[in-house]
């Protein structure tokens, strides 16, 4: 009875992940308008290199996953590759990550203590996920046998031990939206700005589904078979990018708009009611 639950698993697994990647594919031919008109034209700086990043890296990551699913790798050494595709997850990941900090720094005023906080406390973050979860794993392995045949390991199974990356992530995304909400209320309680309202509605908004993905992802893999594992796995690189990138659109319209005078001037963020863009170009 324990095989066919197995094999369900890995096989509904192996779907999502396909999915995920044609997903990714279809998403960003529905947005690549908005990439042109809102980054092309814009002159190369961080905020540009992080959404290179957070926009095209899901597809290496994304395609490395469904590869993995689909291919027949008996008796292969995968670790290498393994180890490639966990890389390129991360760095998906905290690009997109980057997107979302921009945003919250945007909001803040582009304070720049402000903005050096969130760095450390990423920082922090990827250094404790990363590390906890190697130690998790190290004590969770059983030494092999020397007198067991050898055994693959390509198999399209995660620990439960990911699990913890991910739990680290929806707390720093938790942490930059209650910064986010901390913020309206705090300098922007009586403000009747259509672009305040646009920036932090469309922060809570996409920062919310991305949180929820996460959390989907920590279910599936706590307390679903072990099967189920890898589920997520494409289809969390995916979603965020797709959300990340939404973000720095909407960022971005907000800010023309303002520049163009259909909505309140800068002054709703700058102090001394000079008008001035959110810096973003």
């Amino acid at each position: 009875m324990v095989a066919p639950i197995i094999n369900i698993g890995i096989q509904t697994a192996k779907y999502c992940n396909v999915a995920g990647l044609g997903l990714l594919i279809f998403d960003y031919f529905l947005t690549l308008e908005s990439e042109v008109r809102w980054t092309w034209s814009r002159r190369w700086n961080v905020s540009r290199v992080i959404f290179v990043l957070a926009r095209y890296t899901p597809f290496a990551a994304a395609g490395m996953t469904a590869y993995a699913a689909i291919a027949t790798r008996a008796n292969e050494d995968c670790s290498h590759f393994s180890r490639a595709s966990n890389a390129i997850h991360i760095i998906s990941i905290v690009a997109a990550e980057g997107l979302l900090i921009i945003r919250t720094y945007a909001f803040w005023k582009r304070s720049k203590k402000f903005l050096a906080m969130l760095l450390v406390l990423a920082a922090i973050s990827i250094a404790c996920a990363v590390g906890i979860t190697q130690v998790v794993e190290n004590a969770q392995s059983v030494p092999a046998n020397p007198s067991d045949p050898p055994t693959s390991d390509c198999t399209f199974q995660a620990g439960r031990s990911s699990a913890i990356q991910y739990a680290f992530l929806v707390v720093y995304e938790l942490f930059l939206m209650s910064l986010m909400v901390f913020k309206r209320y705090q300098d922007y309680r009586d403000s009747n700005s259509r672009l305040v309202n646009a920036v932090f509605q469309g922060g809570v908004l996409y920062m919310t589904a991305i949180i929820s993905v996460s959390l989907i992802n920590i279910v599936i893999m706590t307390a679903a078979p072990a099967s189920y594992n890898e589920t997520m796995d494409a289809p969390q690189i995916v979603l965020h990018s797709m959300l990340a990138s939404r973000v720095l659109f909407s960022l971005r319209e907000s800010d023309q708009r303002d520049m163009e005078g259909t909505t309140v001037l800068m002054s709703t963020f700058i102090p001394d009611q000079r008008h001035t863009s959110l810096g973003l170009d």
